[in-house]
C-alpha cells in the first residue's frame, strides 16, 4: 500500500475544461455590496452571472454586506440621537419592540329595542 505522500505523486496534472477563469476587481464587489447592491446587479457590472458570483465571492459578499448594515446603522442611531423625532420613533419600534397600541373595547351585550311610535302613527 502506497502512503499518501506517494499518492499525491501518482496524480496527472491535465488542463481544466471549461471556461477561463474571469478575473474581477474584488474591491468593486466589496464597495457595491457594502451599499446594498443585488448579486445581479454586481454581476452585471464586473460581467460574471450572479450564480458564479454567489459561488466565488459568497463570503466576500456577506462581509461587506454587514459592513454596509452596520455603517447604516451607525449613521441612523446618530440622526436619532440629535434629535430626529421620526427616526426615534422608527428605532423605538424596531430596536426596543415598542408598538403603537389601541385600546378598544367590545360590548356583546345586545342594544336596547326601544319603539316610541304610537299605533296612530303606523296605521296614519
Amino acid at each position: 500500500m502506497k502512503s499518501d505522500k506517494n499518492k499525491a505523486d501518482d496524480t496527472i496534472k491535465t488542463k481544466s475544461m471549461g471556461r477561463p477563469t474571469k478575473e474581477v476587481d474584488t474591491k468593486v464587489i466589496a464597495s457595491l455590496s457594502q451599499i446594498g447592491c443585488t448579486q445581479e446587479e454586481i454581476g452585471s457590472i464586473v460581467g460574471i452571472s450572479a450564480r458564479t458570483l454567489n459561488r466565488r465571492f459568497a463570503d466576500l459578499l456577506q462581509e461587506n454586506k454587514n459592513i454596509g448594515k452596520a455603517s447604516l446603522r451607525k449613521k441612523l442611531w446618530e440622526k436619532a440621537l440629535k434629535g430626529d423625532p421620526k427616526l426615534l420613533i422608527w428605532l423605538s419600534k424596531n430596536e426596543l419592540g415598542m408598538v403603537d397600541k389601541i385600546h378598544t373595547t367590545q360590548s356583546v351585550e345586545p342594544l336596547p329595542l326601544i319603539i316610541d311610535a304610537k299605533a296612530d302613527e303606523v296605521n296614519g
